[in-house]
């Protein structure tokens, strides 16, 4: 987890879902909180050293929706986590409580080139760079649209200084593997950023991508590649083998004529259950 203590929220389950109780523990193998009596909406964030004067403002429900997780903050060996649960009323309950990332991981598994039946059969693509699109950057853990990210980096087309601005920039942005050919390159290359839980792109709510930057002999060109239902949690491996030419535009996306694609999903980070005791 992100740090070495989770803070505990419970909330009442009537609207406007006040605040009962608030506790900072030592994260351990059982937890152990208290609360009033009654049916209670339970929220727990591991989320690194944040000091408890953070949540100072929370006096709904409501307004633990409003807190964000930030990609700055974020990382795939110590990930920001929050679960949530609703709790009968009584005086001891037991909660199975999950504790989620909101992260998203994507792998280029492999790729390779094959142009026959073209004017530039003889050719192979040159790629430069990988970089992710529309790449959520921001996300809410709790509350409406917590599948979706609340902002996003390189919006059409790359942004380097906005990448190289965050700890990890390698996960945005890679260099790329070089000349392909027909010969299967196997590289394994992860990115990581939000789940962006769309089917197809809309009015202010693009779908993800995964861009491949580079040069058929003299032409600069791009492969765009759109990742639809990129959920937080899961693994989405691609296996692409190039057909046709790039786009000219890093926005305009890589379409069935110019790549094959092979998708595998699966879930990234498997941790044993635990009891947590209210």
């Amino acid at each position: 987890m992100a740090g070495e203590y989770i803070d505990v929220f419970f909330f009442d389950t009537l609207s406007p879902q006040y605040l009962d109780s608030y506790q900072r523990l030592k994260a351990s193998d059982v937890l152990y909180a208290m609360s009033s009596v009654g049916p209670k909406r339970v929220v727990a964030l591991s989320v690194g050293s944040k000091d408890a004067m953070t949540w100072a403002d929370i006096r709904t429900y409501a307004d633990l929706c409003k807190y964000r997780f930030s990609l700055k903050e974020d990382s795939p060996q110590r990930p920001l986590m929050a679960g949530e649960a609703v709790l009968d009323g009584g005086i001891s309950r037991v909660a199975d409580l999950q504790m989620r990332t909101s992260l998203a991981k994507v792998v280029l598994g492999s790729i390779a080139c094959d142009f026959s039946d073209t004017p530039y059969t003889g050719q192979g693509f040159n790629n430069k760079l990988i970089y992710m699109q529309y790449a959520g950057v921001e996300a809410r853990p709790f509350g409406p649209g917590s599948g979706l990210p609340l902002s996003t980096v390189n919006q059409g087309w790359l942004d380097s200084a906005a990448v190289m601005s965050f700890p990890r920039p390698d996960m945005l942005l890679q260099s790329g593997l070089g000349n392909i050919w027909r010969q299967r390159v196997r590289e394994d290359r992860e990115f990581w950023c939000y789940g962006n839980d769309v089917d197809s792109s809309a009015l202010g709510r693009p779908v993800t991508r995964i861009v491949l930057d580079g040069y058929v002999g003299e032409h600069h060109c791009y492969y765009p590649i759109e990742l639809p239902r990129l959920r937080a949690g899961e693994t989405m491996r691609l296996d692409v083998t190039l057909k046709r030419m790039g786009t000219p535009d890093p926005d305009i996306p890589a379409g069935g004529d110019m790549i094959m694609l092979e998708t595998h999903i699966v879930p990234w980070d498997i941790r044993e259950s635990r009891e947590e005791i209210f």
